[in-house]
């Protein structure tokens, strides 16, 4: 009876506040919504739904018996909404209101203990909401993820995300490696300095705009973060190595500052001794046959050091100093015996030495000003130089006679770019930006192995303009973007200057907050790599012949995709299917001439390729399971259909202080144009388990292709030549690995949470194809 009473007047009260606010505020924009069951996904009756703006209540709903409720005459502007629901957990979320109606769905959670009235003070886990964007979905991070002090382990629990925390890593339940944006800003420390406590939602982007598809991004990661404002440290140490040892790394990184200036800084060593495959090869050509079994033997080793500056000049402008360096070397050693049969057989064998040495150096400056908080102006300037020295000597024997051939290749890349973006949001929810891009690069491929050869120059000028609309309509929402490419670039003695189009549009409808259809396409035109254009030889074997075309031109992309996605409780489900087509595509292209096989390129015809698949997910209390299979169908011009099947499987699991991991990758063919090769086991099987010491220490221990040795079998078909390898990665069979990771930090609720400044999407110059 006491709760009736208190409930009652508390009613009375609000109701009264309620109309006092009506007669005082004029017309505005709308919130309506439903409350639903978060584990049954049934509406919720007489829950209270208040609004307040400040310390000021606004306005005050209850829910029908359908759940839905509807606040009426606000303006525009940041509320905080409170639910309180009789057996479910009290609910705050903060939003803003910045069209004329906004309608959202509050999932509750049970209240699982007893409890009395005045007992319902738990905050609501919004974990389970999933918000939808034109081109992507926004999801929330529950209370116990929050509480990890590890953000690549909170990640875990997203559905279109794989995160490793060993490899302080995230990629797209496809396999891509998304770009990673804080606030919306390309400018970020990485994920690995954010507190998990820090996040307020993570929106996963697979249809980009305009302005990223001349960079080649298939995928965004945007992290929003808490507002926060200033002296702070935060250390991170990690290390790991395979048993018996084969490949390993250390890293280390460092940010220290407070809310008007910073220094973050990482250094890496990476390296893998004894990368050992074998592989017996079966060739034959107009003149000869050929067999033999090598072995192969790469060692690596590469150091990374980065500096990032960073200064909040005032409240409206920022601005970054980068700066990073990356050596690596790679040795590899190759062999092999066998026969070689022309008139006769004879004995045949070779012995092979290679080097490869590159730098990548980078530095730019970043500016952002913000005319206000939905209008802003970014600029960014790079500067780029890359250097790769490649040599290989290769004896080889047929009977008697013994030859030996060397190449040796020194390359060179200056480039730089100038970035300009613009982006507004107005209140109707209506979102613009465009921008310019522009960018230079010089590169030349010195032959020195070849006397008297001069050297390939390579030169580009690329001006890109785009602009890019996104907003919404009753329950769908749209983006528009489109942009145009203008290239000039001479290679070697060739000019090509032409202008290709951009485009993105992504349409997504969603019916209610379990059910949406996303339907997207997209347009890009991609220009040839460098090593596709170089002209000179790279191979040392002297029955093969690779080398590039400087003619090449750029191949277009079609592509429109279709995904349905429902979401209930833990559960994640999408089904989806697309199209792809590509004309002038850039492919290998081979003939044989006096019995030597020549691989190059060319703009060949047209390819399509349509795909099926479905990916799922659920969230349990302790931990997540995932899965995802489909098939694809490759067709290139002229050739006989390929089709490909594709499977993935997952978890992660927590249990007190001991973590679980396993992924299991499988793909049974990939096929280019003349060749096509098959996989007969999963290309990644791990089981990990973790164990912390402290929150911010622990220990990894992770046994690798628990499915056995990964084997393949490539075929080449091309006129007259005709190649089998059956290749065995010996070092890619069951073995474990360790790992050891401590973070620290201090006072790291003060740090600015703006990072540093995009890293430079220079790979490199190489004429080696990677």
């Amino acid at each position: 009876m006491k709760h009736s009473i208190c409930i009652l007047a508390f009613t009375a009260l609000t109701l009264s506040t309620q109309n006092v606010i009506a007669q005082t505020k004029t017309d505005g924009a709308s919130l309506t919504g439903t409350l639903v069951d978060a584990d049954s996904s049934k509406p919720v009756k007489d829950g209270y739904v208040s609004q307040t703006r400040g310390d000021s209540p606004v306005g005050f709903a209850t829910s029908g018996k359908d759940g839905s409720f509807s606040i009426s005459g606000l303006p525009y502007g940041e509320y905080t909404v409170s639910i309180n629901a009789l057996f479910f957990k009290d609910f705050t979320d903060t939003l803003t209101i910045n069209e004329k109606t906004k309608n959202i769905t509050y999932a509750l959670s049970r209240e699982v203990k007893d409890i009395t009235l005045q007992d319902v003070t738990v905050t609501a886990d919004r974990s389970h909401i999933i918000g939808r964007t034109a081109n992507g979905q926004r999801f929330y991070l529950s209370e116990k993820a929050k509480k990890l002090h590890n953000p690549f382990q909170a990640l875990q629990e997203i559905p279109l995300l794989i995160s490793d925390p060993s490899s302080s890593s995230v990629k797209m339940l496809d396999g891509k490696t998304p770009l990673i944006l804080i606030d919306g800003n390309r400018i970020n420390s990485g994920i690995a300095p954010i507190n998990p406590a820090d996040i307020e939602s993570i929106e996963v982007i697979n249809a980009v705009s305009a302005r990223y598809l001349q960079e080649g991004i298939g995928g965004i990661v945007n992290i929003k973060l808490k507002r926060k404002s200033t002296p702070y440290v935060w250390l991170e140490a990690a290390t790991r190595h395979d048993l018996p040892t084969d490949h390993g790394f250390g890293v280390f990184y460092f940010e220290i500052g407070n809310r008007k200036y910073s220094l973050y800084g990482r250094t890496v060593y990476d390296y893998t001794y004894h990368d050992d495959t074998e592989a017996d090869v079966a060739r034959q050509n107009t003149t000869y046959m050929q067999n033999f079994t090598q072995a192969a033997r790469t060692d690596k080793h590469s150091w990374l050091g980065e500096l990032l500056f960073k200064w909040s000049m005032t409240p409206k402008d920022y601005f970054a100093a980068h700066g990073y360096a990356d050596i690596s070397r790679d040795k590899t050693h190759g062999e092999g015996k066998g026969l070689f049969m022309q008139t006769e057989n004879e004995a045949y064998a070779f012995n092979s030495n290679g080097n490869d040495k590159s730098l990548i150096a980078t530095t730019s400056l970043y500016y952002k000003h913000s005319f206000s908080d939905d209008n802003t102006i970014e600029v960014r300037l790079a500067y780029n130089f890359n250097r790769d020295n490649y040599s290989e000597t290769r004896t080889e024997q047929y009977g008697d006679n013994t030859t030996g051939s060397e190449t040796l290749f020194k390359s060179r890349r200056h480039s730089g770019s100038l970035m300009i973006d613009y982006a507004r949001d107005f209140k109707n929810g209506t979102s613009i930006a465009f921008g310019s891009h522009t960018s230079l690069k010089h590169d030349n491929i010195a032959n020195r192995a070849a006397l008297f050869t001069p050297a390939f120059v390579h030169e580009e000028l690329n001006q890109y303009v785009y602009g890019d609309i996104d907003g919404k309509t009753k329950n769908i929402y749209y983006m528009l973007s489109a942009g145009i490419e203008g290239i000039w670039l001479k290679a070697g003695n060739a000019d090509n200057h032409y202008f290709r189009p951009r485009g993105s549009l992504s349409a997504t409808w969603t019916p209610d907050g379990h059910n949406s259809l996303q339907l997207n396409y997209t347009l890009t035109n991609d220009a040839p790599a460098v090593a596709k254009l170089n002209p000179y030889n790279i191979s040392t074997d002297s029955l093969i012949v690779e080398t590039g075309n400087p003619n090449l031109m750029p191949q277009t992309m079609h592509y429109v995709g279709l995904a349905y996605t429902f979401n209930t409780g833990g559960l994640y489900l999408t089904p989806s299917v697309y199209y792809k087509r590509i004309t002038d595509m850039i492919e290998q292209y081979g003939f044989t001439e006096n019995g030597v096989y020549t691989n190059t390129y060319a703009n060949l015809g047209h390819f399509s390729q349509v795909m099926a698949g479905a990916n799922a997910s659920y969230r349990f209390p302790w931990g997540r399971v995932y899965a995802g299979g489909g098939w694809y169908a490759n067709r290139f011009e002229g050739r006989k259909p390929r089709n490909i099947a594709y499977a993935s499987l997952g978890f992660n699991a927590r249990a007190g202080k001991f973590s679980f991991y396993g992924t299991v990758d499988y793909n049974s063919m990939d096929a280019d144009v003349n060749s096509y090769t098959r996989y007969y086991r999963p290309s990644t099987a791990e089981i990990q388990v973790n164990y912390n010491f402290t929150p911010d220490f622990y220990i990894a221990l992770c046994l690798q292709h628990f499915t056995g040795r990964l084997d393949t079998k490539t075929v080449t078909k091309d006129g007259t030549f005709r190649q089998v390898t059956l290749t065995r990665y010996k070092d890619r069979s069951l073995r474990p690995w360790i790992l050891v990771h401590y973070t620290f930090r201090k006072n790291d609720n003060k740090k600015i949470k703006l990072g540093k400044v995009l890293d430079s999407y220079e790979k490199g110059i190489s004429i080696q194809r990677k």
